[in-house]
């Protein structure tokens, strides 16, 4: 499988929500998840309002949450969430909360395969599940200087964490004007997302701007993307396959 993330179906379909706690957020969901049983991706922008508290909670699948804009922080850690930081929090596996700052924080969600939704502590505690807990967060992903980048001569791929052996890993590819590169897929990962965070990239005709991207499964790995007449740069998320425990 592999779909296109883009930011005018997320406009299409932007709504607001708010949590039992009055948390107010804004959800940009980049494509239609299906209803198969063997895939079903959900990829999805959340911009949390000003000063807001996301409680502690947990979801039930493997994620990956990018922050795209403003600052905030998660759960104890006095370091603050900016773009582009690589969280992920693997299935139950509690996290949070997640606090914005005065200009609130944005982030993108990332699963490869659908969650029923936020199991929030301790009100649903009872929910959670015996086995491995996973929990891993990158510093601040800087994109390149835009005279940097334009000066390279072929992509260049940044290992930012992995491939660890269930196929967690974290990618930064840079590519010069006029490039192609061959996305691979870390080892044992079942799938992956490619987002735009610098520049435009095409897959097939298709063009990918800023924070727009790619959800590609391992069958279909890897995916060829290609710049045109800019630089551009992406980070690649590789996700792992769900333990054993929770099957």
């Amino acid at each position: 499988m592999l779909l296109l993330g883009t930011r005018e179906f997320a406009q299409s379909v932007r709504k607001q929500g708010q949590l039992h706690n009055g948390m107010q957020y804004w959800r940009n969901d980049f494509f239609k998840s299906s209803d198969d049983d063997v895939c079903t991706p959900q990829c999805y922008l959340v911009e949390q309002f000003p000063d807001s508290v996301n409680p502690t909670h947990f979801h039930v699948q493997n994620q990956f949450q990018l922050f795209t804009r403003g600052e905030g922080t998660i759960g104890r850690s006095p370091k603050p969430l900016r773009a582009f930081t690589v969280h992920y929090a693997g299935a139950y596996t509690g996290y949070g909360p997640i606090v914005a700052g005065p200009e609130g924080v944005d982030y993108i969600t990332m699963r490869a395969f659908r969650d029923p939704g936020a199991k929030f502590v301790p009100q649903q505690r009872e929910l959670m599940r015996v086995g491995p807990k996973r929990h891993w967060a990158s510093e601040a992903l800087m994109p390149m200087e835009a005279g940097e980048l334009a000066a390279l001569q072929a992509p260049r791929v940044e290992v930012v964490h992995g491939p660890d052996p269930d196929g967690l890993a974290v990618d930064q590819i840079r590519l010069p004007a006029g490039a192609a590169t061959e996305v691979q897929i870390a080892p044992a990962a079942v799938a992956m997302f490619i987002v735009v965070i610098q520049g435009v990239v095409e897959r097939n005709g298709q063009r990918l701007a800023h924070l727009e991207n790619l959800f590609v499964s391992a069958n279909d790995a890897p995916c060829l993307i290609a710049t045109t007449e800019a630089p551009a740069e992406v980070l690649v998320l590789h996700m792992p396959a769900p333990d054993p425990a929770y099957a």
